[in-house]
């Protein structure tokens, strides 16, 4: 008699169906008198799996058809050496990946299933050049209209995938090696490099907020992310307990995530690095921004509908209670530009503004990076409180030198030769 089996959960397991030591859950069958599996974290999407097998449209390369052992598995496939795909390596290299945060390997993903995989996924290792490489990457640029940032995002991941078979001794060198330095001589000219808003701009962007009108309900979160620097991920993510009014500060321990996607799912991870975990000062300005956000939502009676990862009680939301996340903002921060822009070229121009610039998220960052440099503040503790491990990705990503700083700056030296000695 054959003994029924079940998941922890008591649900019953199909015939082919196994739970393993390690949690997961495997699908054996037979083909032309060769064993074969899949593997899945979920019951469910090792059911998906399964169905895509029965129905004939499940993809299972036969590097991985004769062992049931994943260890096993990546011995067999290491054997066909340069025989292996881009793709086979893609299947290696998601089991033996470490100490990436799932929000990065979402982003990984994407980026292979939608670029790598239908254009070089089939190419086999042996017939994998650096020059096919970088054509490759000229060919989404030039004809795919993608930037240069982001085809390097797209060669992070395929480097990764071939750094394995570099570590296998499949291959010699990795191909992607110098293919991005190679673009970068032709197209780096073409990159759209985030600027900080002109203290003009600022004020005027402030100002239109600050009225009575549409978007005045923003004005609270648009200041505090002036002012504090804070990437839009963590602002999304701050919970009433992490702002402290006794002691003046903000805590970041947490970021969200959430790609706007219909079906996609918010979560809570932390921070980008170790360094963004902080402690922001807060200053009188966010101080009243924040009284006045929670002032507003007791008057409205809005309440925070979403919990993410246990966690409730949110500090921005919107009329319905529910989170802001960074195309949300995007959006409205869009729409407020294009008022803004409109009110501008109504009067002809304010204060030497004649129109207004598309505003979005990190420009904000960047603004206040800018800013603190302007009026003086030390770059160590600008770094920290925009969570940089490195003071040189504040000055030289973050930082924009306006003409008016620029001159002041110089006319120091031209104070400092007064007082030289003849």
């Amino acid at each position: 008699m054959i003994k029924t089996r079940y998941t922890k959960g008591r649900i019953r397991l199909k015939e082919g169906e196994y739970l393993r030591k390690n949690g997961t859950f495997e699908y054996r069958w037979t083909e032309k008198r060769v064993r074969k599996s899949v593997y899945a974290r979920s019951l469910e999407e090792l059911r998906d799996k399964e169905e895509a097998v029965l129905n004939g449209t499940a993809i299972v390369s036969d590097n991985f058809k004769t062992s049931t052992n994943p260890i096993e598995q990546l011995c067999e496939t290491a054997k066909t050496g340069a025989n292996a795909t881009v793709s086979t390596y893609f299947e290696i290299w998601k089991k033996v990946k470490s100490g990436i945060r799932q929000s990065s390997f979402d982003t990984y993903l994407r980026h292979y299933n939608r670029y790598i995989e239908p254009n070089i996924g089939s190419i086999a290792l042996k017939d994998l050049s650096y020059s096919k490489v970088v054509m490759f990457y000229k060919d989404l640029i030039e004809n795919r209209g993608l930037g240069i940032s982001m085809v390097s995002s797209i060669n992070v991941v395929l480097t990764m995938i071939l750094n394995v078979a570099v570590k296998d001794g499949v291959l010699k060198t990795n191909p992607c090696t110098g293919a991005i330095k190679e673009l970068n001589r032709k197209y780096s000219g073409t990159v759209k490099e985030v600027r900080a808003l002109t203290g003009t701009e600022q004020a005027a962007f402030e100002e239109y907020l600050s009225r009575p009108g549409t978007y005045h309900y923003l004005f609270p979160l648009f200041t505090v992310m002036l002012y504090t620097g804070i990437r839009v991920g963590e602002l999304c993510a701050l919970r009433w307990e992490d702002v402290s009014f006794e002691n003046n500060v903000i805590y970041i321990n947490h970021t969200l995530v959430y790609d706007g996607r219909k079906g996609s799912e918010m979560a809570l991870n932390p921070p980008k690095t170790k360094t963004s975990e902080r402690c922001i000062p807060m200053s009188s300005k966010v101080r009243e921004a924040l009284l006045e956000e929670k002032k507003h939502q007791e008057s409205c009676g809005i309440h925070c509908k979403d919990s993410v990862g246990g966690y409730k009680d949110f500090v921005f939301l919107d009329s319905n209670g529910d989170l802001y996340h960074l195309k949300k903002l995007n959006h409205k921060l869009d729409r407020i530009s294009i008022a803004i822009d409109k009110e501008i070229k109504s009067k002809g121009s304010v204060n030497g503004l004649t129109g207004f610039p598309h505003v979005h998220n990190h420009m904000l960052r960047h603004t206040f990076a800018t800013r603190m440099r302007e009026v003086g503040a030390d770059i160590k503790a600008t770094a920290d409180i925009m969570g940089h491990h490195e003071v040189g990705i504040t000055l030289n990503t973050y930082t924009d030198a306006s003409e008016k700083f620029k001159m002041k700056e110089i006319s120091l030296l031209e104070s400092s030769g007064k007082n030289l000695a003849v």
